[in-house]
């Protein structure tokens, strides 16, 4: 069973993207055809912090007492990505 995914881009949002290479981090680049901006693929299939439940989560473990470090390792994500999300919803730390 083959998965396909269908790309676009971020700028124009135009369908006609091709494989350009792969970054340092060893993850896919692509080119738009009709704007020539180059962009890696979807994040949220390579990074879990780019989820849309994970500020929910993040939310509902620092209200139910856990600490931010915690919290990062739990959910397999950046302490930054912890900290930015909290700034974000306006906690005090």
């Amino acid at each position: 069973m083959k998965i396909q995914i269908t790309l676009t881009c971020p700028q124009c949002k135009s369908i006609n993207v091709v494989k350009n290479g792969k970054k340092k981090a060893k993850k896919q680049n692509y080119l738009c055809n009709a704007c020539s901006r180059q962009f890696i693929g979807d994040p949220a299939l390579s990074y879990k912090g780019a989820h849309s439940n994970t500020i929910t989560l993040i939310m509902r473990m620092w209200m139910r007492g856990c600490g931010i470090r915690a919290i990062s390792v739990i959910l397999n994500i950046s302490l930054s990505k912890v900290l930015k999300t909290l700034e974000k919803q306006q906690v005090v730390l």
